[in-house]
């Protein structure tokens, strides 16, 4: 896709697929990498490695482990208020990760 697109400015990766997209990145001429921003959604190894080498920009990473309560949680008040017509919302904070942000 960066070989055929060459205009590309940014990269948001959702889910699986970093490596790759990381792969291909280092490829490229250090000029076209500082072109091209990269924000994914996860904190893996991978991820971590691309944040240090500068080639990631940013990674929005949801707390996987509160998610999965809320969503029950909020189930089980709205089986509870079957009568009433009512909208549920719910914030779950997320960090932010930049290559500043992360320990090497």
């Amino acid at each position: 896709m960066i070989a055929q697109e060459p205009e590309t400015k940014g990269i948001f990766v959702n889910g699986g697929g970093i490596s790759g997209v990381l792969r291909a990145m280092r490829e490229l001429p250090p000029e076209r990498q500082g072109k091209i921003r990269i924000v994914c959604s996860d904190v893996g190894p991978e991820t971590r490695k691309g944040l240090s080498e500068g080639l990631i920009t940013a990674s929005l990473c949801h707390p996987l482990d509160k998610m999965p309560g809320e969503l029950i949680d909020v189930m089980l008040r709205l089986i509870e208020r079957r009568d009433t017509s009512s909208i549920e919302q719910r914030i779950v904070p997320f960090d932010i990760l930049t290559p500043e942000s992360i320990w090497t």
